[in-house]
């Protein structure tokens, strides 16, 4: 008689065989790590979908709900119905039959709504106690209810504790056989009547049936269908917006300074990689921001490339890099667009900066502070809680500021299984950093912060969305008695360095202030400025005039500027016959530069080794002496290697976008290799060997489906087998397997295994 009812499938090769080549495309879209390398057919396919790695991967993206559907199912006795499963998770059928479906296209179950089946990969990743039930046992256990009434109160006390987990106590071992009869205490009398059964001599366990008897067919306590609420406080979202701009200008200034201060004072790199704790203060003390600001200010701009370890000499500093000159050349929007961009797809988990490393190692090296720039501040985890994060503040609305504990507990429904207490501590950590960043506004989300939860934000597009809160750029200041110049905003770029070369800065903000000082104008005459240039530039430059007192200032320091001289050689000569200096003036020597300081002495700034070699190329026989006058005996001179620039390194995660021209040749690949393994002749009772994939993808889909299969072995003697075997478990290079001679598993190495097939 004929059916309408649809063919259930055997094994999730044979459901997936079945699907059409839009939903198998969306499979590979959701787990591209199936597609690479590309699976010969179907049963490598779903071999590779079972797998511990890539259920891990699919599992670890689930929310909250999509986990506790999965905990239900591998915990309720098979075969599970929707209805059942719907029971288990005390929800309704048409909540539960969406998400259903979603773990049915991400193969993570198979089956139908009346035989819903968990890879047993899923079994495997959740434990051997999944929502906190005990293992199943074969007993048949009749009246359920009866027998519990019949152990007493203080039984069902005992049992009440183990119903909700764990599902395991300890209990004095047994002198003696335990009967109804004989049972004194209330753990007994549950022995006796196996409402709970022995896992060793001091353990008892509360098998699932009986937990999921206790609890009423439920298996979790609560389940949540829907993320948590982004509760918090309202407020105007054009002020937020405002603030966020706000935010945004001082981090761009605070780069800028901070880079100018390393290219000014560069700090060493320590041993361990990173800044000192104590050359990080002193940065933090010269642009005025508080430590962990700078830290987080410094982070930034290394993921932006424009500050980067460079071997100097012997030396390893921390010194801004070329892209660091081509940034200053960018208007205000673009240059804090690119600072967040790094940020944003970055590695780095900053807020570790200042904490202990308990990653692997020695107790000593365990103690060891993180320091800011350090290479082990990476992060796989990083980027994709920060999105989170983000898409947190965002779905609270325009003009809501959630609270930082109502975003980490969304974070956390939207990925329970992936990080636990750190997971919570990088969703604090991005909250804070977006709010450094410009990104937030008194703690809500900023409307030119949205271009980045597109597909693929870019720098321009954040600029664009913040150039209308961006203040225009001013060339003039307003110079005060009190020797400050106040900037009623941002200065143009060549103004700023030369109010900077004079003045020091005092304060930013809207209103920069910048103080005049007799170390300030000093240290523009250091820089070569002379007193008519810097009265020159302040008529230019000021609103008002330029004040008496500041005139003074530098007309006195320019009197007192350069009584003394100093300058720098490397290298002296000195000879008590001046006509061979004279001589040495004129000659010209390839690559040397020599100055006279007196009849008996000329200096060059090229170093002593180079200076010698010119002499005696040149015919001349000089000696070289140390700074003492003693004579200095040298060696063959060496070249040192050309100064190194290291930069971050840009990690990204294993996953990976496929497009739809890698999705299409993935889906012919598969559907090809399926028709040629359904034209495949028989062997007429030969055993042919099969390619090692076919063979495992043929005993993983046999421990999926609990099927019998028959394999061809070889032992390590050479001697060839023929076996009907039960699949259990394929992993590792190894099958476990029950077959017909014993009770108990048994192993085989899959290399062994030449051929395998299905028993119908």
């Amino acid at each position: 008689m004929s059916t309408t009812e649809p063919t259930r499938p055997r094994t999730l090769a044979e459901a997936l065989r079945s699907w059409d080549d839009a939903r198998l495309g969306e499979l590979l879209r959701r787990r591209p790590d199936l597609a690479l390398p590309i699976p010969a057919d179907t049963g490598q396919l779903a071999a590779r979908a079972t797998s511990n790695a890539s259920a891990a991967r699919a599992v670890n993206r689930l929310d909250e709900f999509g986990v506790d559907l999965l905990e239900s199912l591998s915990a309720l006795p098979e075969p599970v119905d929707l209805e059942s499963l719907a029971r288990g998770v005390d929800q309704p059928v048409e909540v539960v039959r969406p998400r259903v479906t979603e773990l049915l296209d991400l193969a993570l179950v198979w089956g139908t709504e009346d035989d819903l089946r968990p890879i047993r990969a899923v079994h495997e990743l959740l434990g051997p106690t999944p929502a906190g039930l005990g293992p199943i046992t074969t007993r048949h256990f009749g009246d359920l209810d009866k027998l519990i009434d019949e152990a007493g109160p203080d039984a069902r006390a005992v049992l009440d504790k183990l119903t909700w987990g764990p599902p395991t106590g300890s209990v004095e071992k047994a002198e003696r056989p335990v009967t109804i009869a004989s049972a004194r205490t209330p753990v007994e009398r549950l022995l006796a009547r196996g409402l709970v059964v022995p896992k060793d001599p001091n353990t008892v366990v509360l098998p699932r049936q009986i937990g999921l008897h206790l609890r009423g067919g439920r298996v979790l306590a609560s389940t949540r269908p829907a993320p948590p609420p982004l509760d918090g406080k309202k407020v105007s979202a054009a002020i937020a917006d405002r603030a966020a701009a706000g935010a945004a200008l001082d981090l761009v200034r605070l780069v800028d300074r901070a880079l100018e201060q390393l290219g000014t004072e560069p700090p060493p790199v320590l041993r361990t990689g990173g800044i000192g704790v104590r050359e990080l203060r002193s940065v933090a003390g010269k642009i005025g921001a508080e430590e962990h600001n700078t830290a987080a200010v410094l982070e930034i701009a290394y993921a932006a490339g424009l500050v980067a370890a460079v071997e100097v000499g012997t030396s390893e500093l921390w010194l801004p890099t070329g892209a660091y000159d081509d940034w200053l050349e960018l208007d205000l929007a673009h240059r804090w667009a690119q600072l967040v961009i790094a940020w944003f797809s970055g590695l780095r988990a900053i807020g570790l900066i200042g904490r202990r490393d308990s990653g692997a190692g020695t107790a000593a090296a365990r103690e060891r502070l993180i320091n800011a720039l350090a290479p082990d501040l990476e992060r796989l985890l990083a980027p994709e809680i920060r999105v989170l994060a983000l898409q947190a503040l965002a779905g609270a609305g325009a003009g809501t500021a959630p609270a930082p504990e109502t975003v980490v507990t969304w974070v956390a429904w939207h990925r329970p299984r992936r990080g636990g207490q750190f997971r919570d501590d990088l969703v604090e950590w991005s909250v804070s950093e977006a709010a450094l960043l410009g990104l937030t506004g008194l703690g809500a989300m900023a409307s030119h912060a949205q271009p980045l939860l597109g597909a693929e934000p870019t720098a321009d597009e954040l600029a664009e969305a913040i150039s209308p809160l961006m203040p225009e750029p001013v060339s003039e200041v307003l110079l005060q008695a009190d020797l400050t110049a106040i900037a009623p905003g941002p200065l143009v770029r060549v103004v700023q360095d030369e109010l900077s070369a004079m003045a020091d800065v005092e304060s930013d903000g809207g209103a920069g202030v910048y103080r005049f000082s007799e170390n300030s104008v000093r240290r523009a005459f250091d820089l070569g400025r002379t007193a008519e240039q810097l009265h020159a530039w302040l008529v230019e430059h000021s609103r008002t005039p330029v004040p008496q007192p500041l005139s003074y200032l530098i007309d006195d320091v320019a009197r007192r500027h350069g009584v003394l001289r100093l300058g720098t050689a490397s290298t002296y000569l000195r000879c008590d016959d001046e006509t061979v200096l004279t001589q040495l003036l004129n000659s010209n020597l390839p690559g040397v530069r020599f100055r006279r300081l007196a009849p008996t002495v000329v200096v060059s700034p090229s170093p002593p080794d180079m200076v010698l070699s010119r002499l005696r190329d040149a015919g001349l026989a000089p000696l070289a002496e140390t700074f003492d006058g003693a004579l200095h005996v040298t060696g063959t001179p060496r070249r040192g290697e050309a100064p190194r620039r290291r930069t971050s390194r840009d990690f990204n995660e294993s996953a990976f976008d496929l497009t739809d021209d890698q999705v299409k040749a993935v889906i012919e690949k598969v559907r090809a290799g399926d028709r040629i393994a359904a034209e495949r002749p028989g062997d007429q009772g030969l055993v042919q060997p099969a390619a090692p994939a076919e063979t495992i993808a043929v005993l993983t889909n046999a421990a999926e489906s609990h099927s019998r299969t028959w394999i061809a072995y070889v032992d390590h003697n050479g001697t060839s087998s023929e076996r009907i075997v039960e699949p259990v478990r394929v992993a590792d290079g190894w099958l476990t397997a029950y077959d017909d001679t014993t009770d108990n598993p048994r192993t085989y190495a899959l290399h062994r295994i030449s051929a395998a097939r299905a028993v119908e």
